[in-house]
């Protein structure tokens, strides 16, 4: 029932964004997204990545499941879309990071954006988080899908910034055949072949309560 609740009011608001802008309008505005990021847009975004529970949670990502590089553009892609102030962007990372992987990836690691946005009792608070995400794929106008060639162009901005080093390591890109993945050697960093893993691996060991910085 919650699910449908939800459907229902990301239907509402969608057709209430659609009435006012046109098709010109949405043209210019998605040429101008995708436009080069403004100095000041990119420097928040690289504070934010500075952040110490930030920071803590790409760190725990070791094998970049979760916030690789071109995800973690993604998600500075989105803030742009949407038109996001910059002091909106630490509410938004987590719904946004969310986003870009339910959106890009096949495998379910992204259950442990929940557990870092929101804490241990993540269970009970699950629905904010997708409430923001369902809010943030509002003001983006339901263009989720992000070209690798905006990717490549927002981490031109900043090449030897440490975020658009994350590159995801082969054991985890699922680029590995089928018939060939028995002798798959097993990842350094997780211990886990691709070819025995039956469910996912926590990142995380120690966790934090988050503050609530996700709830406005």
């Amino acid at each position: 029932m919650a699910a449908r609740k939800r459907k229902r009011e990301l239907v509402a608001l969608y057709e209430e964004c659609s009435q006012s802008v046109t098709q010109e309008e949405a043209k210019k505005k998605k040429k101008m997204d995708d436009d080069i990021p403004q100095p000041e847009e990119r420097a928040a975004f690289l504070t934010l990545l500075e952040d110490e529970y930030i920071k803590c949670f790409l760190a725990r990502d070791s094998c970049r499941k979760i916030s690789d590089k071109y995800l973690l553009a993604m998600v500075f892609a989105y803030f742009r879309r949407g038109g996001l102030r910059t002091a909106e962007y630490r509410t938004f990372f987590f719904p946004s990071l969310l986003l870009a992987n339910q959106f890009e990836e096949d495998e379910p690691y992204h259950r442990e954006i929940f557990r870092w946005a929101l804490g241990w009792t993540w269970t009970m608070k699950k629905d904010r988080l997708l409430h923001l995400r369902d809010v943030l794929l509002t003001r983006i106008g339901f263009r989720a899908w992000v070209s690798p060639a905006t990717c490549d162009l927002i981490m031109a901005q900043d090449p030897d910034h440490w975020a658009w080093r994350r590159d995801r390591n082969i054991h985890h890109s699922w680029a590995v055949r089928w018939f060939r993945r028995n002798n798959a050697l097993s990842c350094s960093l997780c211990n886990t072949a691709p070819s025995k893993r039956k469910e996912v691996k926590n990142i995380c060991t120690d966790p934090k309560e988050e503050p609530e910085t996700t709830g406005s």
